[in-house]
């Protein structure tokens, strides 16, 4: 589908025209109530706001048109540049290749460390606590495995020394749980 993207000013009685007021954003089509609802709720968005769909049209048009009316940061009521599918340049600063490689190195030696390594644990654990990931709920539920992931997850699970004793994932200190 062509026009599953769409660009929407959002205005009030002070603004005049979308090139230098107000607010420009890109959104699916069927993102546009909750992309308003998330505005609604941002405390630099004046509340009187409406909106008006200015363009309906592919992604990569929509984004284009985007960066377009908003090269650079804090025109109108953006505070950073247009363009970036998913938040991609988060603040108007797009993540080189090089940039993501170094933010990864330093991750990993966070991680290295045992005692950033339970920080991270407890946090993540913390976070996911109260989410259901069970059935229906669970990413990978009614899909099939493969025979060639089964006997990868076979192989792994031999290269460990089998599922025995110690070995299982289960095992605490002389018992199971």
């Amino acid at each position: 589908m062509t026009s599953d993207w769409l660009v929407y000013w959002l205005f009030n009685d002070h603004c005049v025209c979308y090139e230098r007021h107000g607010q420009i954003g890109a959104t699916k089509a069927t993102r546009l109530y909750q992309r308003m609802a998330q505005h609604q709720q941002n405390k630099r968005t004046p509340k009187d706001f409406q909106y008006k769909i200015i363009f309906r049209g592919s992604q990569k048009a929509a984004l284009a048109l985007e960066a377009r009316l908003r090269p650079t940061p804090y025109i109108g009521w953006n505070i950073g540049v247009g363009g970036f599918p998913n938040g991609g340049g988060c603040k108007g600063i797009p993540k080189s290749p090089e940039h993501r490689a170094k933010q990864r190195a330093a991750a990993l030696k966070r991680y290295a460390d045992p005692k950033q390594r339970e920080l991270t644990s407890r946090s993540v654990k913390k976070g996911l606590k109260n989410i259901d990931r069970s059935g229906s709920n669970n990413s990978r539920f009614g899909k099939p495995v493969s025979e060639e992931t089964k006997e990868k997850m076979r192989q792994k699970i031999i290269e460990r020394g089998g599922v025995d004793g110690e070995n299982n994932p289960n095992f605490k200190h002389g018992r199971y749980c």
